[in-house]
């Protein structure tokens, strides 16, 4: 059995313990020596870092979907509809109407006995109408304002400022009636169409609107503008009532008209597109060289997909109606949705989504593993269509 020297071991601790608080100590100094040294010439390396950092590209925006109560299921399949509604999203589909927060939860909903139900909305509240049915009603995302119901069948609807709706139905005597209902469901104004009526919009304070109308000339489509005011009516020998102004026949099918600027407006036709200034003059056009595939406008800036055959993909033609300035490229792949939000353009293909400015400059991207039919952008988020479920992801 071996002896151990106590008084040997003691001296060798001593001796570990001494070379290990040397070592801490040396450590000790040499990163206080280095921040010291990073501190004082602080003057002369920060700004290049600094120079650095600003170019570090922005985070990319994730596909990752969001969690809680998303997805949002569907019932009856692809026959539903999405809008923004104050913050939060209304969707109506073949039994109910639902206001969802951006939780994905339920804040409001409604059961509905429409045959094809429709949906406008606009700021604060929606506008449900049964498409070729006569029943329609103004919704908040906390309840049912009105309901009323139409003598002829109701062939589309929209909603402006200050809660004002239009309903267009169909008429023994005439191709297209339009009606006019204040906030509270009280009937306004009235117009019957001799030309087909394919589009109302709203002026910017809802105080009038423009009713856009085909018909045929000379064996040619054409399309028509008339502007009419609600607190200021004139009428004809007839009892009909006058337009402040009307525009000149142009020759192709009016799809819709929407606002730019104050009171300017926009016309996207099947083969061109044209812009017109409050007074109903007409300033400019542009004619498409290519089949219109999706189209869409938000301010100023209008955005619209053609299909390029011979690249197979998608072109994207944009405008600034303000100045007259025109962005042409081709994207190099196939855009199946389109939406102008402020000044930026967001295109949907398979892949994914992307951004970019009205002028054309890239901004983001995101790719998506799942394909979705369309997309809607609210505030930071884009909601995702599918066939019978919704989800969300951030894009800033």
């Amino acid at each position: 059995m071996a002896v151990t020297d106590v008084s040997m071991l003691r001296k060798n601790r001593k001796k570990k313990k001494a070379l290990s608080f040397l070592k801490k100590l040396i450590v000790i100094l040499v990163i206080g020596g280095a921040v010291a040294a990073v501190v004082f010439t602080k003057d002369l390396w920060y700004p290049k870092l600094d120079g650095i950092l600003t170019k570090i590209p922005a985070k990319e925006n994730s596909a990752e979907l969001a969690e809680g109560e998303f997805p949002i299921s569907i019932e009856g399949g692809a026959s539903y509809n999405l809008l923004p509604l104050d913050s939060s999203i209304a969707i109506v589909d073949d039994s109910h109407f639902f206001v969802y927060n951006d939780d994905g939860k339920i804040i409001y909903s409604a059961q509905h006995t429409f045959s094809r139900p429709m949906m406008t909305a606009f700021n604060k509240k929606a506008l449900l109408y049964d498409l070729g049915g006569k029943s329609f009603g103004l919704y908040s995302k906390y309840k049912n304002v009105y309901s009323k119901s139409t003598d002829e069948p109701i062939l589309l609807a929209r909603l402006g400022n200050n809660d004002i709706a239009a309903v267009v139905t169909k008429s023994e005597k005439y191709p297209s009636a339009l009606m006019v209902y204040d906030a509270s469901g009280k009937n306004i104004f009235n117009y019957r169409s001799v030309s087909r009526i394919i589009d109302i919009t709203f002026n910017s304070d809802s105080s009038g609107c423009y009713i856009t109308t085909i018909g045929t000339r000379g064996g040619f489509i054409v399309s028509n503008i008339l502007y009419y005011r609600f607190d200021k009516v004139d009428h004809d020998g007839k009892g009909n009532p006058v337009p402040v102004w009307q525009t000149d026949d142009l020759q192709t099918l009016a799809l819709s008209v929407r606002l730019y600027g104050e009171n300017n407006i926009i016309m996207f036709g099947d083969t061109m597109c044209a812009y017109y200034d409050e007074n109903g003059n007409f300033t400019d056009s542009y004619e498409y060289k290519r089949q219109l595939l999706d189209y869409s406008s938000d301010g100023s800036v209008a955005a619209m997909i053609f299909k390029n055959e011979e690249r197979r993909s998608s072109d994207l033609v944009m405008i600034d109606c303000l100045n007259g300035t025109i962005s042409e490229k081709n994207l190099g792949y196939e855009v199946l949705n389109v939406q102008v939000s402020g000044n930026t353009v967001y295109m949907q293909s398979r892949d994914g989504i992307e951004s970019c400015t009205a002028e054309g400059e890239p901004l983001s991207s995101v790719k998506l593993d799942t394909d979705y039919n369309d997309f809607c952008r609210v505030g930071s988020y884009i909601y995702l269509l599918g066939y019978d479920e919704i989800n969300r992801i951030d894009y800033n």
